[in-house]
């Protein structure tokens, strides 16, 4: 995929935005750079740990409409197929070295816990929920990998290992955001912060297999759900819609479009930076139109999603053996 890191970079699917910063006006930030109007900046200390508790749901879904012709009419049978597969652990990270433009990162990984798909008798969803069962189990085991983060907060150099291999085909839109939607960090927008404040961009798409791309990001800067004055949260949406024009999930009965959706809600604290907690999710889904069925109203279609859910807690100062009693309170 030659072209994926291009895409990447003028979207900034991979690099979700969560942020910190001043809202003019109403919030006060410890950094001695941020004043009102500029950009908030994620402090580092070397040596500084935190740990964090992530929970991970990937689920894939398939719906159809299965036709059958008895006579001289012919019928229609919708069907649906679902698979759901929880994934939790404990991350740890350390600033292995601060310098003037960011930090050296080390993350460690370790107490899994899993909740597998249950395995159907169905034969299309014994095959979803094996494929869901087969990437987490293979990606649930003690590691350790390193990073660099800038001062916006953006994670750089991160190896594959950093998130499970899903049965993503080309384009790979939804490994790629979730290799950075797992990491417990929040890409600080370089825009001034206003309480209430929404905005909406275009931005370029280029991707494999994918034409007629287009796609939007959308954000909303918001106050701490718990009131606090030195926390911010972010809303953040970013959106991808385009027509399938080769590779294996073009169809050749009918026209196919594809759809990836990302959201972000960030809760960051205003001193330093640091991500408090994190809902994020984020879907991929392709759409078939088949060739039309005499007899019937509308053309059959047949559509596939493969999603996930992901929720981060800090563990700095509570305990995250109760798994994002924070998160919950915020909703």
């Amino acid at each position: 995929m030659p072209r994926t890191p291009y895409f990447i970079a003028r979207l900034r699917i991979a690099a979700l935005i969560a942020s910190a910063a001043v809202a003019a006006g109403a919030i006060s930030s410890a950094s001695d750079d941020a004043g009102p109007g500029q950009p908030f900046h994620v402090t580092f200390t070397s040596s500084a740990n935190s740990e964090f508790r992530i929970q991970l749901t990937v689920t894939a879904h398939l719906e159809g409409q299965h036709t059958e012709t008895i006579g001289a009419k012919t019928y229609v049978s919708p069907f649906t197929r679902d698979a759901k597969s929880i994934l939790t652990w404990r991350a740890q990270t350390r600033v292995i070295a601060a310098s003037a433009d960011g930090a050296e990162i080390e993350e460690t990984l370790d107490g899994f816990s899993s909740t597998s798909a249950e395995i159907s008798a169905d034969p299309d969803a014994a095959r979803l929920a094996q494929a869901l069962n087969a990437a987490l189990s293979a990606w649930s085991h003690a590691a350790a990998f390193r990073y660099r983060e800038t001062l916006s907060g953006e994670t750089l150099g991160l190896p594959a290992e950093g998130a499970p291999a899903l049965d993503e085909q080309s384009p790979r839109v939804l490994t790629a955001w979730l290799l950075h939607a797992l990491r417990p960090a929040a890409a600080l927008p370089a825009r001034p912060v206003i309480l209430d404040d929404h905005w909406q961009d275009a931005r370029s798409v280029a991707l494999p297999n994918w034409t007629g791309a287009n796609g939007w990001e959308s954000g909303q800067w918001m106050a701490a759900a718990s009131g606090s004055k030195f926390q911010v949260r972010l809303d953040d949406v970013q959106q991808i819609s385009a027509t399938v024009a080769q590779g294996p999930e073009k169809s050749p009965d009918g026209a196919a479009q594809a759809n990836f959706r990302g959201e972000s809600l960030s809760t960051i604290a205003l001193d330093d930076g640091r991500l408090v907690a994190a809902t994020r999710s984020a879907a991929r889904t392709i759409v078939w139109t088949l060739t039309p069925v005499a007899g019937l109203p509308t053309a059959p279609q047949f559509s596939t999603r493969l999603g996930v859910e992901i929720e981060i807690e800090n563990c700095d100062e509570s305990n995250c053996d109760n798994l994002h009693s924070e998160l919950r309170d915020s909703r």
